[in-house]
């Protein structure tokens, strides 16, 4: 299939995905179920053996982190948050909630004083999205951050993503440069996907 034809099918799939989540998710509900995903989370060896873990500030569309790293810092773990430099994902360490602040697209993000911290030093990055499938592919917002990030990342690094079991779709129109995840988290099931490529 074209890249411009698979550009423009997965065009479609966000736009259907986000009303779909407009739709569907009411604030009870988004905290019910973020409960389930943060407990298969932590529930999981890979989180529970992973020293440094890379979270992200959810949206009001996604499954709530907040939690989430409550329970990173209780466990003792290094957490990272990514900061958007020049186009690109950089990481720093983050201690407290106060150490973030918003951005230029409103999502929160490291302030400047947090310390940098090298890709190559994670064990797992959790991975957000508009929808994904059981192949591991992910939809993203389009602009190509995670893509870029998760190519330059050691193999060794797991790769999770977190979704609402509605944002799953058949299938996802690839193009070249998308990136596989390992794992999928909803508050239905783990979905643990085989091959990464």
């Amino acid at each position: 299939m074209a890249i411009t034809t698979s550009y423009s099918l997965k065009q479609v799939q966000r736009r259907l995905l986000k009303s779909k989540v407009m739709g569907c998710l009411r604030e009870e509900d988004r905290k019910k179920a973020s409960i389930e995903i943060t407990h298969r989370l932590c529930s999981h060896p890979v989180w529970q053996d992973a020293r440094v873990v890379t979270l992200y500030s959810s949206l009001p569309s996604e499954p709530d982190t907040s939690d989430t790293f409550r329970l990173a810092k209780a466990s003792k773990k290094k957490v990272l948050f990514p900061k958007v430099v020049e186009k690109q994902l950089l990481f720093f360490e983050v201690e407290k909630k106060e150490d973030l602040e918003k951005n230029f697209m409103g999502i929160m993000e490291p302030k400047s004083s947090c310390i940098e911290v090298p890709s190559q030093e994670m064990d797992l990055i959790l991975v957000p999205g508009v929808g994904f499938d059981r192949q591991g592919q992910r939809l993203g917002r389009g602009l190509g951050l995670y893509d870029r990030c998760l190519s330059t990342l050691p193999s060794k690094v797991c790769r999770i993503g977190l979704f609402f079991s509605f944002q799953e779709i058949h299938k996802i129109y690839t193009e070249p440069h998308d990136q596989r995840l390992d794992l999928i988290i909803t508050e239905k099931e783990l979905i643990r996907v085989v091959l990464r490529s």
